[in-house]
C-alpha cells in the first residue's frame, strides 16, 4: 500500500472533526497582507482553496457569508469529502466545491487569492510537500497569500520522545482502537516513572517536567487528534530555516507568521541577547531561527507569497498609516489585577486602551479613532495600539470596519444567508461533523435553544415573542441546558430566567456578527 493510500485509509477509518480555525481565515490573511503592503483581492469575491479540507468545516463559514466568493476544498479522504458534500448540499451552498482527490494530481489554470494548508504539511511525505508548494506556486494569484502550518524544532524534540514511545507500544496492534489504547497505557507508565524521578539527580539529564506536561496534554486530547498527531506513519517536524530553504526552490517567500510577532516584536527583549542576534544573524530568516531555538518553538503558522511579490515590499517599514488600515476587535475583561483577554493579562500601562476596546466591543476600532480621543499624544497612542496587538493573542484584526448591530425588530435581523447554516445545526443536534463558526471562523459552543433563538431573529419577533417560543421549544423537545461548568440548569430556573437567557443569546448573535441591518 502506498503512503498516500495509507493516509487516506487512516482518515477514512477515524475521521477528523472538521473545525473552523480563525488563524487561517481569509479575513485574517487579508488583514495581514494589507498591513505589510500586499493588496490582495477583497474577501467578498475572493477565490479560496484549502488543501486537506476534511468535511469543509473551515470553509463553510466563509462560503456561507460570501456568496460571490469561489471556495474550493480538496482532501484525500473520500469518506470525509462524501459527508462534506452532503453538508454543503443540505445548506444549499452554490459557491463551495469539495473535491476528493490527491493534491499531487491537482492541475488547474485557476488562480486562488488565498490558499490554506492547515495541519497538513508536517503530516505528509516529502513528495506531497513538494506537490503542495507546486500548487501554491502555480495557482496562487500574484497578490495572493498562502497559509501553511507545520511542526518545528526545537520544541518538538521533547514531543518526539513521547511519539516514539507511543509508536513502539502500538506497533503490534491491529486496529486503530487497540493502537490508541496501547499508546495511552505506555504514556501512563512513563508518567509514573517520571514522577518517581522528579528530582535534581535526574533533572540533570532528563526534561522531566516538560515530559510530564506533554503527557498530560496528550491524554487530555480527543482520540482522533491523538491518532493523527502521534500514531500516523508521518509527523515530520523540521527547523524553520529548512522550511524557508524549501519554499525558496519553488520561487516562494516567507512573509510573516500569522501572529505577526516577527513583525511587531522582532527582538528577544534582552539587550545582551539582541546585540548578539543583530551581530551574528543579520538575515531575518536566521534571526527568526535563532529566536525559535531560544523560545523552544514547536509550531508555526506561516504566510507565504510569491518571491517577486515579496521583493517589492521586503524593505517596507510599518508605520502609523499602515496600522490605521486595520480595524481591531478586542474583548477584554476587568479583574482585580488588571485587564485580561481570553488568554493573558495585559500590560498595566495600556489598561486605558483595553477599557476603550471593552466599551466598544464587538465593534471594531482603528488607530485614527483612538487618536481622536488623545490627539495631543500621538506617539503614546500609537505605541499603546501596537503593544495591544502584540500582547493580545485573541485580538482580531480585519480590513473593514465592524459594527455592533443589536437586534431590534424593524431595524435588524439574522443575515438571511445564515438561515440554512443555522438550521443544519438545529436539525442534527450533536451529530455534526463540523463546528459552528462565524464568518471569521471564530468558533462558539452553542446549544439547540441558541440555534432556535437565532432563527427567530427575523426582524419581526420582539424579545417577549422569542422568549415565549423558546420556552415552548424547550418543553416540547425536552431540551437540557447546561452551565459553562457542565452542570445542568434546572427546568424551573430556565423558565423563570427565560427572558434573560434569550437576551444573552441575542447578544451572542451580535458578538458573532450574525445580524444585519434591514
Amino acid at each position: 500500500m502506498s503512503q498516500n493510500s495509507k493516509i487516506e485509509k487512516s482518515y477514512d477509518e477515524l475521521t477528523y472533526k472538521s473545525a473552523a480555525f480563525a488563524q487561517s481565515s481569509p479575513y485574517k490573511l487579508e488583514a495581514c497582507a494589507t498591513l505589510l503592503g500586499i493588496n490582495p483581492p477583497p474577501c467578498k469575491n475572493a477565490k479560496v482553496l484549502e488543501i486537506g479540507c476534511s468535511f469543509g468545516g473551515n470553509l463553510i463559514p466563509f462560503a456561507v457569508n460570501n456568496k460571490d466568493a469561489r471556495v474550493v476544498g480538496i482532501d484525500l479522504s473520500g469518506e470525509q469529502i462524501r459527508r462534506g458534500q452532503e453538508i454543503v448540499k443540505e445548506i444549499g451552498l452554490q459557491n463551495l466545491e469539495l473535491i476528493h482527490g490527491d493534491i499531487c494530481e491537482f492541475k488547474s489554470d485557476e488562480k486562488f487569492d488565498y490558499i490554506i494548508a492547515h495541519g497538513v504539511f508536517s503530516w505528509v511525505p516529502d513528495f506531497v510537500k513538494d506537490a503542495i508548494l507546486r500548487v501554491v506556486r502555480e495557482n496562487l494569484s500574484q497578490n495572493g497569500v498562502a497559509f501553511i502550518s507545520y511542526n518545528v524544532y526545537p520544541g518538538w524534540k521533547v514531543k518526539d520522545i513521547l511519539r516514539d514511545l507511543m509508536l513502539l507500544a502500538a506497533k503490534d496492534q491491529n486496529s486503530t482502537k487497540e493502537r490508541l489504547k496501547a499508546a495511552k497505557e505506555a504514556l501512563l507508565v512513563y508518567k509514573e516513572v517520571l514522577l518517581k524521578r522528579d528530582n535534581e539527580e535526574f533533572e540533570k539529564f532528563m526534561p522531566i517536567k516538560s515530559l510530564i506536561t506533554w503527557i498530560d496534554d496528550i491524554l487530555s486530547k480527543d482520540d482522533f487528534y491523538v491518532v493523527h498527531e502521534f500514531l500516523e506513519d508521518i509527523n515530520d517536524p523540521f527547523y524553520f530555516k529548512d522550511f524557508c530553504e524549501k519554499i525558496d526552490k519553488f520561487d516562494l517567500a516567507y512573509f510573516c507568521d500569522i501572529d505577526m510577532k516577527d513583525v511587531f516584536v522582532p527582538d528577544f527583549g534582552n539587550a545582551l541577547v539582541d546585540d548578539f542576534k543583530n551581530v551574528h544573524f543579520a538575515d531575518r530568516i536566521q534571526s527568526e531561527q535563532f529566536l525559535d531555538i531560544l523560545n523552544m518553538k514547536l509550531f508555526r503558522q506561516s504566510l507565504i507569497v510569491h518571491k517577486n511579490a515579496f521583493e517589492v515590499i521586503k524593505a517596507k517599514q510599518i508605520g502609523p498609516s499602515d496600522i490605521n488600515k486595520l480595524h481591531v476587535v478586542g474583548d477584554f475583561i476587568k479583574r482585580d489585577d488588571g485587564w485580561y483577554d481570553r488568554f493573558n493579562v495585559m500590560p498595566q500601562d495600556i489598561s486605558w486602551l483595553c477599557e476603550v476596546f471593552n466599551k466598544m466591543f464587538p465593534a471594531s476600532i482603528n488607530l485614527s479613532q483612538i487618536l481622536e480621543i488623545l490627539p495631543e499624544d500621538k506617539l503614546t497612542v500609537y505605541s499603546a495600539f501596537v503593544r495591544l496587538l502584540t500582547n493580545s493573542a485573541s485580538a482580531m484584526i480585519v480590513k473593514d470596519e465592524l459594527k455592533d448591530i443589536e437586534y431590534r425588530p424593524g431595524h435588524s435581523r439574522l443575515n438571511p444567508n445564515l438561515i440554512n447554516y443555522v438550521k443544519y445545526f438545529l436539525k442534527h443536534k450533536e451529530e455534526t461533523n463540523i463546528g459552528f463558526a462565524n464568518r471569521f471562523c471564530v468558533s462558539e459552543r452553542l446549544n439547540l435553544v441558541d440555534y432556535y433563538i437565532f432563527l427567530l431573529l427575523d426582524g419581526k419577533n420582539n424579545l417577549e415573542d422569542i422568549a415565549s417560543k423558546a420556552l415552548k421549544f424547550i418543553k416540547e423537545n425536552d431540551v437540557k441546558i447546561f452551565e459553562a461548568s457542565g452542570e445542568e440548569i434546572k427546568r424551573n430556573k430556565v423558565v423563570s430566567n427565560i427572558l434573560n437567557y434569550v437576551a444573552g443569546t441575542i447578544r451572542i448573535a451580535s458578538m458573532l456578527y450574525l445580524l444585519e441591518e434591514i
